[in-house]
């Protein structure tokens, strides 16, 4: 079946191209966004989506997924869940599940299940360190990519499930995989519960049955709560991993973190072990790659072609690439979102804000707007339509924060109560822009929205608040304060900061957004600006601040490595994106290879000041003082192409105050959205690389 055969093209802004699958939700679907990157969108079924109470259920379970972020899971890009068709797109998994996988070529060695073992560890670490339970990991759940196994659908099949026992809504999962408490009283099964699923996984994957098989799911439940587990036919090198995951008591299981130091270490011997084999034969392999590079060699001479082979330079330079001709390179077509055209809004006309500009961003299928003036507003991508403006103060001097979700609309603004900081939290409709809720909270010193929740840094603790209503979750993490991101990203962690007497940064941090619980946490020197934390768990900081920059540093909290690049003169930093430190230095602009500890690049410009950069495939955009918007390659900084903002606003020749940083453009593909003076926006399509627009 087709996209076409079932009528749907479009979900959100993403395009459909096939149906990959169906099952007891609805069908998923290989589809596309304006950039072209793969995602997979799950659709769900019409009748579940008229249930009385599903489409809440369904949104809480979007919202707990959106917490989770790791490198075995697929994470969700977006969502639409108060739509005539509820759909989520996740990241595509090119990859089989591991059931169809097991069904179809029988168990898998005892390799392949050790390397399963440590993926789906990290997966459930993750998910764990988000405050959440999987409470239905299953071999249906866990696609084999060839990097290493993914983890779905966690919490989302709890929702509906196929089988009788669990459709009379007392038990959430898969029997065959379900732990002893889930039968007893599911309410109170935690992470134990999936470790416990994950020895029933690997034991399917190993043998082909589970440890508990039975012919109806009472039997099941019977054999997991009362009997042995069946371990037929599973490895013996299996058994000190599965064996412990499937003790009938939580409290006796290893948690992930366990069971990834026991994978590791039987990793470290069997590589001890390899490397006497590999002594043996390094000589035998030395000879017949000399031997084959020797007839390389000859038969590209013979076929006019010069090959550099490494380490043949005589100058001692790097080898040169492979000299071969090359057919010039085809211009693309561009990516673009259907049924846009160029457009230009102007969200308020003030004199007041005429040297002010508004951020904006792209979540949800929408552009999302905040500044002077303008708490939020919510602006069609492709018309430049503003579909609803709730106004601000013109005197704000800082950008408030905005969180949104299909929902609600969230804008944290600044006010004072005599001596102690106060922030006003308002909360509006996220279809129709009507205020919700209004609240003031006292003595709070910084706050950010993450997957739906609010947290701010109050009386020397961490709290938390379910935005729509306003209802305090929890306060935890006592003499720490949340890390604010840079402005205009979207975090997707916790992050949090200790600082001394003199408010200085000595320790950062990291704690769950279930309830707080601290994760981790590292010492930094206090003569650093801390400017950024990645997900990865690596810590950036600029020395002394990222105004005047003459060094910046990497660290890994894990093991507390470093990396620092030293600067000849200070810079100003602009972002650090994907392992690159962007700075400028006057009008050039420089990026930075932490890894490497070298400058990838320096482009020259005619302008002064920047934005953060935004990325988008091989380009790199940044918006300039005066408006414009230049992209570079973001491989060698050279030059692609310049748009200036309209003709009407480059006679304001204003820039902004000190304290207002640069807005940097929204990328869509082609498309790009800049704001600029006067609340104004306009939307262009990239121009030709080497195109110098005029306004």
């Amino acid at each position: 079946m087709t996209s076409g055969e079932t009528g749907l093209t479009m979900l959100g802004h993403y395009q459909v191209a096939e149906l990959l699958g169906a099952g007891g939700m609805g069908e998923v679907y290989l589809a596309h966004s304006p950039s072209g990157r793969a995602v997979a969108v799950k659709v769900i079924r019409e009748d579940l989506a008229a249930k009385p109470g599903f489409r809440e259920r369904f949104a809480r379970e979007v919202q707990a997924a959106r917490q989770v972020s790791g490198a075995f899971t697929a994470p969700v890009l977006d969502a639409d869940t108060t739509g005539p068709t509820p759909w989520m797109a996740t990241q595509y998994v090119d990859g089989p599940a591991l059931a169809d996988v097991v069904a179809e070529r029988g168990p898998l060695p005892a390799d392949d299940v050790w390397r399963l073992a440590s993926g789906l560890c990290e997966a459930l670490r993750d998910i764990h360190r988000a405050g959440l339970v999987h409470r239905d990991l299953k071999p249906g759940n866990i696609l084999l990519a060839d990097d290493g196994p993914r983890v779905i659908d966690f919490g989302i099949s709890r929702v509906v499930d196929a089988t009788a026992l669990t459709q009379s809504g007392q038990i959430l999962g898969t029997p065959l995989f379900m732990a002893p408490e889930q039968f007893r009283t599911p309410r109170d099964a935690g992470p134990a519960a999936d470790v416990f699923a994950l020895g029933s996984v690997l034991v399917y994957a190993a043998t082909g049955h589970g440890p508990f098989d039975a012919d109806t799911p009472y039997a099941i439940a019977w054999n997991a709560v009362h009997e042995a587990p069946d371990l037929t036919g599973l490895p013996d090198s299996l058994h000190p991993v599965v064996t412990p995951c499937l003790h009938k008591d939580p409290a006796a299981r290893p948690t992930p973190t366990d069971l990834l130091t026991l994978l590791s270490s039987r990793r470290h011997r069997r590589t001890t072990a390899r490397a006497t084999t590999l002594a043996r034969t390094r000589r035998t392999r030395l000879r017949r790659t000399t031997l084959a590079l020797a007839a390389l060699t000859s038969a590209a001479l013979a076929s006019g072609i010069w090959t550099w082979l490494p380490g043949t330079n005589p100058d001692g330079k790097p080898p040169k690439p492979l000299a071969t001709a090359t057919a010039p390179r085809p211009t693309p077509t561009p990516v673009r979102l259907p049924g846009w055209k160029p457009w230009t809004t102007n969200l308020l006309t003030s004199p007041d804000l005429m040297g002010r500009r508004l951020d904006c961003r792209y979540e949800f299928s929408a552009l999302w707007c905040t500044g002077a003036g303008v708490l939020a507003a919510r602006v069609n991508p492709l018309t430049g339509k503003v579909r609803w403006l709730q106004k601000g103060s013109d005197h704000m001097n800082r950008t408030p924060v905005l969180g949104t979700s299909r929902w609600s609309t969230l804008t944290v603004d600044y006010e004072k109560d005599g001596s102690s900081a106060s922030r006003r939290i308002r909360t509006f409709d996220t279809e129709t822009g009507r205020l919700r809720k209004d609240q003031v909270i006292s003595r709070v010193h910084s706050c950010v929205t993450l997957q739906e929740t609010l947290f701010c840094s109050r009386g020397g603790k961490i709290s938390a608040w379910e935005p729509v209503e306003m209802t305090h979750m929890w306060t935890a993490a006592p003499g720490w304060d949340l890390f604010e991101p840079p402005t205009g990203s979207l975090p997707t962690r916790v992050h949090v900061v200790k600082r001394d007497a003199e408010g200085r940064i000595v320790e950062v941090g990291e704690i769950t957004q279930g309830d707080g619980t601290l994760l981790w946490n590292r010492e930094v020197d206090k003569d650093t600006e801390v400017v950024a934390i990645s997900d990865s768990g690596f810590v950036y900081t600029a020395s002394p601040t990222r105004i005047d920059m003459t060094s910046f540093t990497r660290r890994d909290r894990r093991t507390g490595a470093e990396k620092t690049v030293e600067l000849a003169t200070a810079e100003q930093l602009l972002g650090v994106t994907d392992d690159v430190f962007y700075s400028r230095r006057g009008g050039v602009i420089n990026a930075y290879d932490i890894s490497t500890e070298r400058v990838l690049w320096s482009s020259t410009t005619l302008h002064e000041d920047f934005s953060a950069p935004a990325l988008s495939g091989d380009r790199v955009h940044f918006t300039a003082e005066d408006g414009t918007v230049i992209a570079l390659d973001r491989h060698n900084g050279n030059a692609l192409w310049q748009q200036p903002p309209p003709k009407s606003d480059m006679l304001i020749g204003s820039a902004p105050p000190p304290f207002d940083r640069l807005p940097a453009p929204v990328v869509l593909g082609d498309i790009v959205i800049a704001p600029t003076f006067g609340s104004r926006i306009h939307s262009f399509l990239a121009p030709q690389p080497g195109t110098t627009r005029t306004p």
